[in-house]
């Protein structure tokens, strides 16, 4: 799970790695409204406030695809797929 308060990121950025075909369901909750955007999956979702949103995602292509929100622009972690 991960949290944004103002303009902080909790736990800090870091890199998840899945394989090929693996799944990541990943939960974002702000104290404000907002967009959550998912790099090369194609994913972008209003996050409302104090409200749990879950994703859930498929590493179908190799690369490093990062996961921000964009008001303000923070990056939440990365998904590396090997």
């Amino acid at each position: 799970m991960v949290t944004v308060t103002g303009n902080k990121v909790s736990p800090p950025p870091a890199t998840v790695d899945l394989a090929v075909g693996e799944k990541l369901t990943l939960t974002v909750t702000s104290d404000h409204a907002d967009q959550l955007h998912i790099h090369g999956f194609e994913i972008e979702k209003d996050l409302v406030a104090g409200e749990p949103l879950s994703v859930t995602v498929t590493g179908d292509q190799p690369g490093v695809y990062e996961v921000e929100t964009h008001h303000p622009e923070l990056r939440l972690l990365k998904i590396a797929v090997k």
